[in-house]
């Protein structure tokens, strides 16, 4: 792994200070640096790109799960993040973005008390596939994930599945182009992108306190195992994730009403042998989870009814959830939690139970919605409140799932240019 360069280059003086760096702080400094622009990069881990950025499926999604979204606003912007995510890492990392590895392509299993039908959910899959083709169209050179699907999902007879799953489970199946990146492998990249370009400085080990107005810009402060630290900047970008809501009020700065904070934990395993070629999938729509089947003979698991073990509307999540965030269980509390959903995955996807589990721990997802997904009126089942908010020199950054990051990073950086 490449080592992180620590502190300010005697070449440059960041103007530009962006507070985060997972996915979405990284896309903000990557494209300043390659703008010629130098950033500073503050994140209070010892390296960048621990956190929910990592903690997650790795699915880049092409809209298709966001059918409880009648607008068909969330799946364009899902679509969009999606065609240009390869593209972006590629002006970043470089040919090393093309070997970042891929998941086997997920199916959907739409399980009997989905909230939509397999024939309502047919329909929202052919419109996106209609976006798609739009944007195909306009654009032949867009790839997603180096591939080019000419059909984004199509209805299959459920007994194809049967030799991987138990079919009674599900009521439609769905075989699609969707794939997940192994996280792992991407924060590797990331941080090796970092720690290479002489214009970006990195002070990890920062945790970010509080930003306030100073003169033409801002002061950031906070602490870490050096003690309180502060620093001036022209411009801030917030790509904090779980504490993005709170500095913002911090500045003044109100966020929308009805923001959610939940804690929901994964398990990697190792699978046994007969599972190394199965599908990935993910059941729908509703309150369910995945699995996600990768090359190296591992995979992801998560079941929300059992791995969702948080939930606050406070501006912050409680201080007790960074232990699972930071992947600091006790070894018997991860070896419980890995019994308890990989337990509840075999009942649908047998020898799940048998799979080694190698690593327990969670991540916050941070959403809008005043009840959960088990609730068609939900505003969970909404992910159009994301994007760059700009008030004058101060930039706040949701990026809303890892899809959206790249694409929402570059867009904050155009900003930042723009009022330099």
């Amino acid at each position: 792994m490449a080592a992180i360069r620590e502190g300010r280059s005697d070449d440059h003086q960041p103007r530009v200070t962006v507070l985060g760096a997972g996915l979405s702080g990284a896309s903000v400094a990557l494209e300043l640096a390659t703008q010629g622009v130098p950033v500073r990069l503050v994140e209070r881990d010892t390296r960048p790109f621990s956190r929910a950025s990592l903690r997650n499926e790795g699915k880049i999604h092409l809209g298709l799960i966001y059918a409880n979204d009648p607008s068909l606003a969330t799946a364009r912007l899902q679509l969009d993040g999606a065609l240009q995510f390869g593209a972006l890492l590629r002006r970043w990392l470089g040919p090393v973005a093309d070997t970042l590895r891929l998941s086997t392509p997920f199916h959907y299993l739409v399980a009997h008390d989905s909230l939509l039908d397999a024939d309502r959910l047919e329909d929202h899959y052919a419109a996106v596939q209609a976006l798609y083709d739009e944007r195909r169209k306009r654009d032949p050179a867009l790839d997603y994930l180096g591939t080019r699907p000419d059909r984004l999902a199509r209805r299959i007879d459920p007994a194809r599945l049967a030799p991987h799953l138990r079919t009674a489970h599900f009521a439609a199946a769905f075989e699609t182009a969707e794939l997940a990146v192994d996280t792992a492998q991407l924060a590797e990249l990331v941080r090796a992108a970092i720690a290479a370009h002489p214009l970006i400085e990195l002070r990890s080990g920062h945790r970010v306190d509080s930003v306030s107005a100073h003169g033409a810009g801002f002061v950031v402060a906070g602490g870490g195992s050096a003690g309180p630290w502060s620093i001036e900047a022209e411009q801030v970008v917030n790509c904090l994730w779980e504490e993005r809501l709170r500095i913002d009020r911090g500045l003044g700065l109100e966020p929308p009403p009805g923001w959610v904070h939940r804690l929901k934990y994964r398990v990697i395993a190792r699978l046994p042998q007969r599972l190394r070629q199965g599908p990935s999938v993910t059941m729908v729509l509703g309150p369910y989870g995945d699995v996600v089947v990768r090359d190296d003979g591992s995979a992801y698991f998560s079941w929300y009814p059992l791995g969702c073990k948080g939930w606050t509307h406070e501006i912050a999540p409680p201080a007790d959830w960074d232990t699972a965030c930071r992947a600091a269980l006790a070894p018997e509390a991860a070896r419980a939690i890995a019994a308890e959903l990989l337990g509840a995955i075999d009942a649908w996807y047998p020898g799940a139970a048998e799979s080694e589990p190698l690593l327990v721990d969670a991540g916050v997802i941070v959403g809008y919605g005043k009840t959960d997904v088990n609730d068609p009126a939900s505003g969970l089942h909404d992910r159009t409140r994301i994007g760059v908010n700009s008030h004058g020199r101060y930039h706040s950054l949701d990026p809303g799932k890892l899809t959206t990051a790249p694409m929402f990073g570059r867009q904050a950086a155009e900003r930042v240019i723009r009022a330099l």
